[in-house]
């Protein structure tokens, strides 16, 4: 017989052991030990652990012995001679790791060289412990990282954020290739970010707020979702409008992208007639900004008895006159694509009952702050947005009682435009995942946590920005994944949180897994193996 040996420890080894069978070479695995005795050294069989066809069974083979091996090292060991250093975060992290391997997001990131493993650390960061890029080096001293080193020193963040950016659409096309998401319907809007201080660049400027936050200088931030991932972002200067960004946004997705058939959705901030104009020459589905005519008295006066129901929703086909929403100078071709716009009213009894209710909780405040305040100046200074609650004139302030009762009639209602040819079922259906978009940003915002931006320079505020889109993606690949279980990614990374990497000084150094059975099972319902007991040798290697 011929023996060799693999994975020697110590005096306990693994081996494949060849020998002449019925039919020819068979080779089966052993754990073998290595002693002396009389003065000489001998080989014994601990354990056989079976035949071996291919690879696979190989690597089986090696699991078991490093678990063999573990036993082994800990059982013959005291607690008294053991020494714990302190468990290492690895669930999220290794999650994470498998994920991106597997959907091709780490080949996509290889143009960044050597900043590569940086930029995944900045994307997984975000998911476990948000904060800002420069703190990276303080969460990667609380993580088991079994693959190449990051580099972490201050300039290379900053380096690795540059390279970042500079490779921006090369990066977003490589991911589109790899993920192949369905482009037939794509979903696209904006949102705001503000800055605490003042600003010295282009990019961070005043303008309207979605934040709700008045007087803070912003950035803009347009995102592209297909599929239900996002698929584009850009970041403009905080004064830009929403109209301004549709022209280059399509341009991206059509001429970049290759997208040439695409029902186009977006919110009502694209509904007015400027934006109107140039969607009209798209596929697309949006809403009609409720405040402006004809469009408020329709939705007041919509009768909506005995309607279509979908999806908890009550709709209503309805008609508008061309003539009351173009203005007289518009083209002949601008009127031929108007005329093709359908509208459907949509009434939704428990967003009435939602918005009814933040009515009544602002009237109380404008009340109260009437009561109290008498100087008109002061008045207007403290209601804010809340000002045109209230009619202002030389005998005092009173409540804008016109203007609360279009905003009882308006409540839980909307207005959708498309010229597609989907029924009306299909439309609102496709505009209410329109609704996943702002679920998107409020993760970003709350639990990605975009805000603060430490950084000053426009490039790399436009980075920091990048990384938190990227965590983004990981983040509804992993949802996806969860569609039985329904868990969030917030859910997610708080189970896995309680996988750790806990190091074990013995006869020999181990870095052991902590169990959780829930964890383990998310990780199966991912696609994922769960890590070894004994993590050492039991990992991915990095690509």
């Amino acid at each position: 017989m011929l023996y060799y040996s693999e994975l020697y420890y110590t005096c306990v080894f693994l081996r494949f052991a060849k020998r002449k069978g019925k039919y020819g070479v068979e080779v089966y695995a052993q754990l073998a030990e290595k002693y002396r005795e009389d003065g000489k050294q001998k080989t014994r069989i601990i354990k056989h652990l079976g035949p071996v066809h291919n690879q696979d069974d190989r690597d089986r083979y090696r699991s078991i012995f490093q678990q063999e091996l573990q036993k082994s090292s800990i059982s013959g060991t005291s607690m008294g001679n053991m020494a714990f250093d302190p468990p290492l975060d690895f669930g999220m992290i290794y999650a994470a790791r498998n994920i991106m391997e597997d959907t091709g997001i780490m080949r996509s990131l290889s143009v960044l060289g050597k900043y590569r493993e940086t930029i995944f650390l900045m994307i997984a960061a975000r998911i476990t412990h948000p904060g800002s890029d420069i703190s990276l080096t303080r969460f990667f001293r609380t993580v088991y990282y079994p693959w190449d080193s990051p580099r972490m020193g201050k300039d290379d963040l900053y380096r690795a954020l540059d390279a970042l950016i500079g490779f921006k659409d090369r990066i977003e096309m490589r991911l589109f290739m790899a993920l192949k998401p369905d482009t037939s319907v794509i979903h696209y809007d904006l949102t705001s970010s503000y800055f605490e201080g003042e600003e010295n660049n282009d990019l961070v400027l005043f303008g309207y707020s979605r934040d709700k936050k008045r007087g803070k200088e912003q950035i803009v931030m347009g995102l592209v979702m297909a599929d239900g991932i996002p698929i584009h972002h850009e970041v403009w200067p905080g004064n830009t409008i929403d109209p301004k960004t549709l022209e280059s946004t399509v341009s991206v997705l059509k001429d970049r992208f290759r997208i040439k058939n695409m029902t186009f959705i977006a919110d009502r901030a694209f509904g007015r007639s400027g934006s109107l104009d140039f969607l009209d020459r798209n596929q697309y589905i949006t809403a009609a900004y409720r405040w402006d005519q004809p469009y408020r008295n329709i939705l007041m006066d919509t009768d909506f008895t005995d309607c279509q129901t979908v999806n908890d929703l009550i709709i209503k086909k309805v008609t508008v006159n061309i003539d009351d929403v173009l203005k007289e100078d518009s083209t002949a071709d601008q009127r031929t694509l108007a005329g093709k716009r359908r509208y459907i009213a949509v009434y939704n009894r428990k967003r009435e009952e939602l918005d009814l209710e933040d009515l009544n909780n602002k009237t109380d405040i404008v009340k109260k702050k009437i009561s109290e305040i008498t100087d008109q100046k002061e008045l207007k200074r403290s209601l804010g947005k809340l000002k045109s609650f209230v009619r202002f004139s030389a005998n005092g302030a009173v409540l804008n009682e016109k203007r609360i009762d279009v905003l009882k009639k308006l409540a839980g209602r909307f207005l959708i435009v498309t010229n597609t040819d989907l029924t009306e079922d299909e439309v609102v259906s496709a505009y209410k995942e329109q609704w996943q978009i702002e679920r998107s940003f409020r993760t970003i915002k709350s639990f990605l946590e975009i805000r603060p931006v430490y950084h000053r320079k426009p490039e790399r505020i436009k980075a920091h920005v990048f990384v938190c889109v990227l965590s983004l993606l990981l983040s509804r690949i992993i949802e996806k994944r969860l569609t039985a279980s329904r868990l969030t990614v917030e859910r997610t990374a708080e189970i896995l949180w309680g996988i750790k990497a806990i190091p074990i000084k013995a006869p020999m150094n181990l870095i052991y897994r902590s169990e959780s059975e829930e964890a383990a099972r998310i990780l199966n319902e991912m696609g994922i193996k769960p890590p070894d007991r004994i993590l050492v040798g039991a990992l991915p290697e990095s690509s």
